[in-house]
């Protein structure tokens, strides 16, 4: 073990959280990891749960992650069903996942809780001595080098397991966000980088208007929960709210992109309700409004879906758990997107820099009435 690994914070902390009515744990003996999921998982955290449906546990390496039937013994008892994943009776052991290859779970379901055991191992080469001499040369860097990945390991450690068990009660996330107006529930679904995050904030401080999510919906037809997250904005979304932008309160971590992230108060957020209206936003240089047909919105949404990182990795998370429990979740997603734009209007809608929030949530308060 490397100076730099003994010099990692090790106090123990634990967040507790309730996603989708879903009470779950995550344990982690590195500060600096609690810290971030405190103030990530903000709009969700709760006292301590007693029986949680969800407990996770994290531990950092700094280094290579060692060879598996060295370190785990246990695997050689266990069936190799791929060339990264081992199964046993109610458990799973899972290496080189999916986007983040030093991420190592173990998974066990009882039917009454899903328990994650992961082991993170942060390097900077694959090779022991280029590790080493990249450490030496980016060691003022170390502390943001680490934090870029914990937005990913809290996908698979929290979101991701409460995903799995809210699908198998019908409710299935899909890559959107949503804003309840006065006349009812917006939803903005594709992929990134089309406006979404900016015209969700916008709508979400206009008056009369609660926030549900930026990033993920969970919906079973056109019931939606919400799945609060901070809203990242660069500074010219923060430009556009104006004196609004005071509602915003800064979470103390630096995301991708240049982006800073934030929550909003809880007297502006909403749990959830029906949709009213599905809109497809575009930065364009003229404003339009198109209808679109049932099929088309099924495919947009479907492929948002894919296009995205971080609902992609689920697809692959909740596969592997198939393993343990074969629900069908592939056909219900899909019946599930068919009823919500099979009951909502869905229009593909083009924003313009000159539309101001108000003119944006009169446009969509309009659909809706």
């Amino acid at each position: 073990m490397n100076d730099d690994a003994a010099a990692r914070p090790s106090a123990p902390g634990v967040v507790s959280v309730r996603l989708a009515g879903m009470d779950a744990v995550l344990e982690c003996a590195d500060a600096a990891f609690v810290h971030f999921a405190e103030h990530h998982l903000a709009p969700l955290r709760t006292a301590s749960a007693a029986a949680p449906s969800v407990r996770a546990l994290l531990r950092w390496h700094e280094g290579a992650p060692p060879d598996r039937l060295a370190a785990r013994p246990t695997l050689a008892a266990m069936d190799r069903v791929d060339r990264d994943l081992y199964r046993a009776d109610g458990e799973l052991a899972w290496f080189r996942i999916d986007e983040c290859p030093d991420l190592q779970l173990r998974l066990a379901w009882d039917r009454t809780c899903l328990r994650l055991e992961g082991d993170y191992y942060h390097r900077l080469s694959k090779t022991p001595r280029r590790d080493q001499m990249n450490r030496l040369l980016y060691r003022r860097r170390l502390p943001q080098l680490r934090r870029r990945r914990f937005t990913t390991l809290l996908y698979y450690l929290l979101y991701y397991p409460t995903f799995w068990l809210v699908e198998r009660q019908g409710w299935h996330p899909i890559h959107a966000g949503a804003v309840e107006l006065p006349n009812g529930i917006a939803v903005l679904a594709g992929p990134s980088g089309v406006g979404k995050s900016t015209t969700v904030t916008g709508l979400a401080t206009t008056a009369g208007a609660r926030l549900l999510s930026d990033t993920f919906l969970l919906h079973r037809g056109v019931d939606l929960r919400a799945v609060p997250e901070p809203l990242l904005l660069d500074e010219r979304s923060r430009a556009w709210l104006g004196a609004d932008a005071r509602l915003l309160q800064h979470v103390r971590h630096r995301y991708g992109l240049g982006r800073e992230g934030y929550h909003l108060p809880a007297d502006r957020l909403s749990a959830g309700g029906p949709a009213r209206v599905l809109l497809f936003p575009h930065r364009a240089k003229t404003q339009y409004l198109r209808p679109l047909a049932t099929d088309h919105a099924r495919g947009r949404l479907r492929a948002g879906d894919l296009i995205v990182n971080d609902l992609r990795r689920y697809w692959a998370f909740a596969a592997v758990l198939e393993l343990l429990d074969p629900t069908p979740l592939v056909a219900q997603r899909e019946a599930s997107l068919a009823e919500l734009v099979a009951n909502v209007p869905v229009y593909e809608i083009g924003l313009t820099p000159d539309l101001t929030r108000e003119q944006m949530a009169a446009l969509v308060g309009g659909l809706m009435t």
